[in-house]
């Protein structure tokens, strides 16, 4: 027994051992980019410190944290602005392509006949379509809410669209053959087939939502983080505008991941459900 046990004994030891370096190694992996980020700014600030780069070029990161500091009244005001622009615009073009995408797969004639427009306006730069846009609309939330859907409404367009073509055909023919209705058809196998396509052509969409706010609030807007950053490059003000553009970069991203999280509880509760109804 003494001799299994001394046996045993570097394996118990071991084994924790192995899980805390383990551990350890996916805590490094999960703070990598933090830790790259904290030495981009250090090498940023010896940088502009140790060449003597003027302010009005490139302002050191602590510059333009006390500069943040300091207005963050101004720049929370602008960036509610910003939020409420991105959201309204986004809501709009998530509506709006959805409405479409179910309308172009219920009727195939419609998609042949709609789909090339898209394409078509999608290949002109929303810089140039922007103007048209003021003029017809004028200045205003109503511009902004425009710009960003049209921006946004594309990709999920197109990722909608190709998740219900991507609908299994046998899967098609069983629900033919129960003599199931359009709409059943839609919401209990095309939609939930698609959801993956649709929530990847969602997460895209976040991004260029910001893109649009931003693009929107160059050409004519007096409040916003995009009219921020134009403000501050003209005034020679590049500390606020790089405040700006930080505070868009923490709006983007933020975005981006509660749309993540939002996929992955609605994947959560619908594999949960597939797996109760096979234990049922």
């Amino acid at each position: 027994m003494s001799d299994v046990a001394a046996r045993e004994a570097p394996v118990g030891v071991a084994a924790p051992s192995r899980s805390a370096r383990r551990s350890w190694a996916r805590d490094l992996e999960r703070a990598s980019p933090a830790l790259l980020i904290l030495v981009l700014l250090a090498i940023w600030e010896t940088a502009v410190r140790g060449l003597d780069i003027p302010r009005f070029l490139l302002p050191a990161p602590s510059e333009i944290a006390r500069l943040a500091y300091d207005e963050w009244p101004l720049i929370r005001m602008h960036a509610l602005q910003s939020i409420w622009s991105i959201l309204t615009g986004y809501a709009a073009a998530v509506l709006f392509a959805l409405a479409v995408s179910a309308l172009m797969i219920r009727f195939p004639l419609v998609e042949r006949l709609i789909m090339p427009i898209f394409v078509g306006l999608q290949s002109v730069p929303k810089i140039a379509i922007a103007p048209l846009i003021l003029v017809w609309v004028g200045a205003g939330p109503a511009s902004k809410i425009l710009v960003v859907a049209s921006i946004a409404f594309f990709p999920i367009v197109i990722n909608t669209m190709v998740g219900f073509h991507e609908v299994d055909r046998g899967l098609r023919d069983v629900f033919r053959s129960v003599a199931a209705t359009e709409r059943q058809t839609f919401f209990r196998l095309r939609l939930p087939y698609a959801l993956p396509y649709i929530f990847a052509g969602l997460r895209i969409a976040t991004t260029l939502a910001v893109l649009g706010a931003i693009v929107a609030e160059w050409l004519a807007a007096s409040n916003g983080l995009g009219y921020l950053v134009l403000s501050g490059s003209f005034n020679f003000n590049t500390a606020r505008s790089f405040a700006a553009i930080i505070a868009l970069a923490v709006i983007g991203t933020a975005f981006f991941w509660l749309m993540s999280t939002a996929e992955g509880l609605i994947a959560w509760r619908k594999n949960a459900g597939d797996s109760t109804t096979t234990q049922a």
